[in-house]
């Protein structure tokens, strides 16, 4: 009976030492407490949850009508052929054609119910053969309406229904507003990306155009694909980036092409096939601070000629490389921008009054307006 009891006893001891040695363990152990209920240290945020809930609900919207564009030709190209030991020790005296396919890879965005879509000139330029995959999986056969090559549009048209997005007001784009670029970059479809408008009137090269600049990430791939603002309105069409990357790679400066441009480069296409722009024949730049300085210029403003096109209304003027256009029609010009939006809309044979700063001076000048064939430089 004494050794019954001693036996009770002893396994007595050993289940409460076994069950403080796992309520120990327990306690030290953070994976047990998975099974019991966790809450967020921050609460309920509703104004928050409430900007998360219209973020998606925007990105949810859009992303329909922003297409992936795939592009195709074939090119021909001679090769050298080595045939015999001369070929060997002095070069290849033959060639021979070999052909092969070239692909390309961009993004464009549904502007119309009758399924016309925009994206960029340079993701279409010498293809024969342009697809538009949509986001519910279809793979469409696209027809090239039409294209810009001084803005860098192309006007794109697929058959079957659709869902447009509206082309937004460009000119009242603030600094500072968020915007998305939605696009298909390196293939990766309805990418998102997020951030804002970081200046206006980005002046790249001599285009004429001036380019809203975006940290929106923007890629290979997202060429042609839509800037867009809160209201899911096209504010831009994403057409470059600033790198100084080998491969070009994203680098937080991205360029847009203003709505209103490609709104106007679209209309000119539908009504007439292509896109009638006026010019004065010279090819211009921007004034830096140092080179005023040089000229002998107080502020850089205006537009410095650095080629005057033979045969053109500027050559018979007078004006020559050098010379720097300070004003238009009575108006100081800040920019060679302020001399493409002085062109717009004026019919060939108007003439123009230019102020032109030369060897110290400034005179007048009388310069007739011109129509300007497709090329992509030039006032």
């Amino acid at each position: 009976m004494r050794r019954l009891m001693l036996g009770l006893a002893v396994g007595v001891l050993f289940a409460v030492a076994f069950y403080e040695c796992r309520l120990s363990r327990s306690q030290k152990d953070p994976m047990v407490s998975l099974h019991a209920e966790v809450k967020s240290p921050v609460g309920h945020v509703p104004g928050l949850i409430g900007l998360e809930e219209e973020y998606t609900h925007l990105v949810e919207s859009v992303v329909p009508s922003v297409v992936s564009i795939t592009t195709q030709t074939q090119i021909k190209e001679r090769v050298p052929v080595v045939v015999d030991a001369f070929d060997l020790l002095f070069g290849p005296r033959h060639q021979r054609i070999v052909e092969h396919t070239a692909k390309g890879l961009g993004s464009g965005v549904v502007v119309s119910a009758e399924g016309h879509i925009i994206t960029n000139e340079h993701v279409v330029a010498g293809m024969e053969q342009i697809w538009v995959q949509l986001t519910d999986g279809r793979i469409l056969q696209a027809d090239l309406i039409g294209t810009d090559v001084v803005t860098d549009i192309a006007l794109l048209k697929i058959q079957g229904p659709v869902q447009a997005l509206p082309l937004g007001d460009s000119d009242q784009v603030r600094v500072g507003q968020p915007v998305f670029a939605v696009g298909n970059p390196f293939g990766l479809q309805e990418t998102v990306t997020q951030g804002i408008v970081s200046a206006k009137g980005r002046a790249v090269q001599d285009s004429g155009v001036e380019f809203l600049q975006t940290d929106a990430a923007v890629n290979e791939g997202n060429s042609g694909g839509p800037l867009l603002n809160v209201r899911g309105e096209i504010v831009g069409i994403n057409s470059a980036i600033y790198s100084k990357n080998k491969g070009g790679g994203w680098l937080g400066i991205s360029f847009a092409i203003p709505a209103n441009v490609a709104r106007h480069s679209m209309e000119s296409i539908l009504r007439t096939g292509k896109v009638q722009r006026q010019t004065l024949g010279v090819v211009t730049t921007a004034l830096k601070p140092s080179m005023a300085a040089q000229f002998g210029l107080r502020e850089a403003l205006g537009a410095l000629i650095t080629q005057v096109k033979p045969g053109s209304p500027a050559e018979k003027s007078g004006l020559r490389r050098g010379d720097i256009i300070v004003g238009v029609n009575g108006q100081i010009l800040a920019d060679p921008a302020g001399l493409h939006r002085a062109l717009e809309g004026k019919a060939p044979g108007t003439r123009m009054q230019l102020n032109i700063f030369r060897d110290g001076r400034e005179y007048t000048a009388q310069v007739e307006v011109a129509a300007l064939s497709e090329e992509r430089v030039g006032g």
